[in-house]
């Protein structure tokens, strides 16, 4: 086998000198566009792998930025991915996507395994009621960027959508159709988004004269479609039975339909259902769901370009929420 080329290899090539390879590689110092176009030609002509390994150990970082999320199979947290990814590739770097599955303690082994690999940022949506997990983090160098505002009340930069303002939207709808009787389903992780979402819907109902407490609550416990159909039964066995339900995320919404169909319950006519994020499938689904549409994708770039803004010691731009529409559609 024939040996690997080194960054002296590179440096020869390149006709320039090694520590200019380094500064370029780590980005300690500032190299001329024609000597980073040098190095670039050298490391594609020789085939050059920088080893990442042993810039950590001399107290750099590693090209990386993490996604700690609850749930890898909601469609609208695969767009935030993919903003978070674009960004992370048009800096040189790539993302490492962290599932908690709404676990704590998977939540946490996460942390820990990014703050030893030491990457340079986290965009993380916490599922706890502790910034903990994000403070080991922080202590290991990494720029935290939180998605949605956090439950804990610490002080971490975040990126945000309008979650109130959402449920507000989406209650509203509910009550001009002349609905009265609603539950809400929320669900696994990102804890204060559901909440403020909720918030948002009561406001609707103290707005119409209704007492916000009356909204019945179900709860999706997890990221699967057994959790998601379990927690719409448990709203169907209400007593007496809810006339239309806000739903958490557009998953839970096609959960729900899913089960009121195999019920007989004709959806709109028997039963409303309002959906949040605007994922593909909601508009595709056999009656199309009426929703909350979010810029998902944006709210990832913006959260990465937070990231790369607070790696490189600048002052974060103020950012506003990220508003929210309502898409009527077919479900109510």
């Amino acid at each position: 086998m024939a040996d690997r080329p080194t960054i002296r290899d590179v440096a020869r090539v390149a006709n320039t000198s090694v520590g200019s390879i380094s500064n370029y590689l780590n980005n300690t110092k500032h190299v001329s566009d024609d000597t980073r176009e040098r190095i670039d030609r050298a490391i594609d002509e020789l085939g050059f792998i920088p080893n990442s390994a042993v810039r950590v150990v001399l107290g750099g970082r590693s090209h990386a930025i993490g996604f700690i999320h609850p749930d890898s199979a909601n469609p609208a947290l695969i767009e935030v991915a993919r903003g978070i990814e674009d960004i992370a590739v048009d800096s040189n770097n790539v993302v490492i996507t962290c599932n908690t599955a709404s676990d704590p303690e998977r939540e946490g082994r996460y942390a820990r395994a990014l703050s030893e690999m030491r990457v340079l940022g986290a965009v993380v949506m916490s599922i706890g009621t502790t910034s903990a997990h994000m403070r080991l983090l922080e202590a290991s160098g990494a720029a935290v960027v939180v998605l949605g505002a956090s439950s804990s009340g610490s002080d971490f930069p975040t990126i945000e959508s309008n979650n109130v303002q959402g449920g507000y939207l989406a209650m509203r709808h509910l009550l001009e159709r002349g609905h009265r009787d609603v539950a809400f389903i929320g669900g696994p992780g990102a804890d204060q988004a559901i909440e403020d979402r909720l918030a948002g819907a009561r406001r609707a109902f103290d707005e119409f004269g209704l007492e916000p407490d009356a909204i019945r609550r179900a709860d999706a416990t997890g990221g699967t479609l057994a959790s998601r159909m379990a927690a719409a039964e448990v709203v169907l066995g209400m007593l007496p039975r809810p006339t239309a339900a806000f739903c958490a995320n557009d998953m839970i919404a096609l959960a729900l339909q899913t089960v009121l169909l195999r019920e007989n319950i004709a959806v709109p006519e028997e039963f409303g259902v309002v959906g949040y994020d605007d994922i593909e499938a909601a508009e595709t689904a056999p009656v199309p769901l009426t929703t909350i549409r979010q810029a998902s994708y944006e709210i990832g770039r913006a959260a990465a370009e937070l990231v790369l803004e607070l790696a490189a010691g600048m002052m974060p731009r103020p950012r506003d929420a990220f508003p929210v529409e309502l898409v009527v559609r077919n479900s109510v």
